[in-house]
């Protein structure tokens, strides 16, 4: 979360760096300020020597020009990263659907397997063959 023009605003866009001789898991969130439109970058990153982290907030023409020292140490970016396919993934349930005709009868039952980030996949149909 940034903080500029005594407001708070999350990042758009995360550059995971490469490890340098110094520092290790570097991060640089890039952000726009909502009512100034200023750029804001915020470089975190970790001392190898003693693992003291260390964070740094830049404004407006510091951040431009670190932006265009570090985009040449870019080693992926937080759209990299996301999710293309809508295949659930990681921890999962189980999510049962009965499916009703105008006559309120059951006609058709739907097994879905859903993950926290909103993914569902159909896994199971069973159409029963009795009439309720």
């Amino acid at each position: 979360m940034f903080i500029h023009c005594n407001r708070k605003f999350k990042s758009y866009e995360i550059w995971f760096l490469h490890n340098n001789r110094d520092f290790i898991r570097r991060k640089l969130y890039l952000g726009v300020c909502p009512n100034c439109k200023a750029n804001v970058a915020e470089l975190i990153e970790i001392r190898k020597i003693d693992g003291a982290g260390f964070r740094k907030t830049y404004y407006k023409k510091d951040a431009q020009n670190l932006i265009k020292k570090l985009s040449s140490q870019i080693d992926y970016t937080s759209a990299d990263i996301k999710k293309f396919k809508k295949v659930p993934l990681g921890l999962c349930y189980g999510e049962n659907i009965e499916i009703h005709n105008r006559q309120g009868q059951i006609i058709e039952i739907r097994q879905k397997r859903c993950d926290y980030f909103g993914s569902k996949e159909v896994i199971y149909k069973l159409k029963p063959s009795y009439s309720s």
